[in-house]
């Protein structure tokens, strides 16, 4: 009930959209309150790695030496990967994000990424009206923590609190913890059995790791999770083919670089079957990124979650509201194509495929802030993308 009446204050208030203006109790996260210097123009969708996060070759020569002072520090260096990799954010990335949420345009990150990897990099992030995972998958929405026991509410990630990492010229509210709450309405949807079943869920619980999380359920192995999602995903682990389904509840990855020898020397065409939608149900999707294959429902994917959570924040009464007419984004690789080619804008920082190159070629509502001739790359490229939407908006 308390999660209805949230979304109720949500989507009452177009006409100025300051969003997630915080307390746990009658101004919950989750509550809008009205402006009266700007009404609703724009939400902003925004890819994370490649987009917001970049991967510099030469990391180690940019990171500041002994224990410098962290005001004179211009980027926030995120935990290594799994896999070693340690992406960077500036801090003028993070002010100007800021900035769009003030201007009163909803900021939502939308990316692949595994849930508990969200959950670990969330103090360094952009805060944001909604964070999205798992292709798709998963929303999840900020607020204020910790919540007490007689305020509890539906979707409650337990054992999550967030304490967000000081930025150069970052206001005082943003050292405020904060946890998260799934939108469980979009969840119910995801978990039939005809997309991803509801077995891939596991309780989380905060710990000192690579991912820092672990599950105080045990996470559920493929081969006894049920619905159409991971029947596929069967189909393929018998052809031979190592998936990646950890921190994943509703889509799970196939990486060429864990494939035996075989598999990764044809992966170029698997990919290409993939693209051609060929031994894929219909009831499922797939998107390339970066050498990955990741597969999840077909009313996943970041175009329909876009579309879902512009709903969300502006209200479904007009019919004349679509992505095209009220949403911009930023955005790099494959994955995000078919939300890009959707939103009013897309501005891309960095192109890490062809196919996303071909489509900014040919569209002038793709729009390429990176500039290596001019050294404008990486967060230099994203920080042009953010500022050419503020003075546009």
């Amino acid at each position: 009930m308390l999660l209805f009446l949230l979304w109720a204050n949500l989507l009452g208030h177009c006409a100025g959209f300051i969003p997630f203006l915080a307390a746990t109790t009658a101004s919950s996260e989750h509550i809008m309150a009205t402006s009266s210097s700007s009404s609703c123009k724009m939400a902003v969708f925004s890819d994370v790695d490649g987009t917001l996060v970049h991967y510099p070759k030469n990391l180690a020569a940019a990171e500041p030496e002994g224990n410098a002072d962290t005001e004179s520090i211009d980027l926030l260096y995120l935990p290594p990967s799994k896999t070693g990799q340690r992406g960077v954010i500036s801090s003028k990335t993070l002010r100007l994000c800021q900035k769009l949420r003030h201007r009163g345009m909803p900021f939502v990150l939308v990316s692949g990424m595994r849930s508990t990897t969200l959950f670990q990099r969330l103090p360094y992030l952009p805060r944001a009206d909604a964070y999205v995972s798992e292709s798709g998958g998963r929303i999840f929405y900020p607020v204020d923590s910790p919540l007490d026991d007689e305020h509890q509410i539906d979707g409650l990630v337990d054992g999550l609190l967030v304490n967000p990492e000081p930025y150069t010229g970052c206001p005082s509210s943003h050292h405020n913890p904060f946890t998260l709450v799934e939108d469980m309405e979009w969840r119910n949807q995801i978990s039939n059995l005809q997309c991803a079943g509801s077995d891939g869920y596991s309780t989380l619980a905060p710990r000192a790791g690579s991912d820092g999380f672990s599950t105080l359920t045990p996470p559920t192995p493929i081969e006894h999770r049920r619905g159409t999602l991971w029947e596929h995903a069967k189909t393929l682990q018998k052809q031979g083919f190592f998936l990646d389904s950890s921190g994943y509840a509703t889509a799970f990855r196939i990486n060429r670089k864990h494939q035996e020898d075989d598999l990764a020397l044809n992966f170029d065409n698997f990919l290409q079957k993939c693209k051609d939608r060929e031994g894929i149900p219909d009831e499922l999707s797939c998107s390339t990124n970066l050498g990955c294959v990741d597969f999840y429902p077909i009313m996943s994917g970041k175009r329909n979650v876009c579309d879902y959570l512009l709903r969300k924040f502006f209200g479904d009464h007009d019919e004349a509201m679509s992505l095209k007419s009220h949403a911009l984004c930023l955005c790099d690789d494959d994955n995000d194509v078919e939300m890009a080619l959707a939103c009013r804008k897309a501005y891309i920082p960095s192109i890490t495929s062809e196919s996303m190159q071909k489509l900014a070629s040919e569209n002038r509502d793709m729009i390429v802030t990176e500039n290596v001739e001019e050294g404008k790359v990486e967060s230099l490229a994203t920080d042009a993308a953010l500022e050419m939407i503020l003075y546009d908006n």
